[in-house]
């Protein structure tokens, strides 16, 4: 089951030119994101960390423990449909294993992290963080295809 998650790709372009002060800004919130400046980005390795994890779960086969990552809605539409648990559904997806995290940057209660096979987006639930899309494929200017998604 393939779905188009509604999340536009990062470092889209916005409409009109820049001026050399907008890219002299520009510039430097991209260094510092770059640089991993946790007073910017709040919360970015612990989003990282979660991916990370669920990757792992998958790679060992342990979908369980990866369904335990998801957020709830996620979990309730892999479930939809014909019989099965999440575990179930979710090993019989394509969604690639990935090893490595490229970057993540995180957005308020938001984090997007592209991994070296993967990109993941995730939200905050509480003090940790859940995945709300996953295997997911960039499509350019378009919303983001992911094999798992929750609303």
């Amino acid at each position: 089951m393939t779905v188009t998650y509604g999340v536009w790709p990062l470092g889209r372009r916005g409409p009109g030119p820049r001026t050399a002060l907008g890219a002299a800004v520009l510039t430097a919130v991209l260094l510092a994101s770059v640089s991993g400046c946790a007073g910017a980005n709040p919360g970015t390795s612990e989003a990282a960390t979660t991916a990370l994890d669920f990757h792992g779960a998958l790679g060992s086969g342990d979908y369980p423990r990866a369904c335990g990552l998801l957020i709830p809605a996620a979990v309730e539409k892999l479930e939809a449909g014909a019989p099965g648990t999440c575990a179930e559904k979710l090993s019989q997806l394509d969604v690639p294993v990935a090893a490595s995290v490229q970057d993540s940057a995180s957005y308020g209660r938001n984090a997007q992290v592209v991994m070296d096979q993967d990109t993941l987006f995730l939200a905050r639930s509480g003090d940790s963080w859940k995945i709300t899309a996953a295997g997911c494929t960039s499509r350019g200017e378009r919303p983001y295809d992911c094999e798992v998604e929750g609303d």
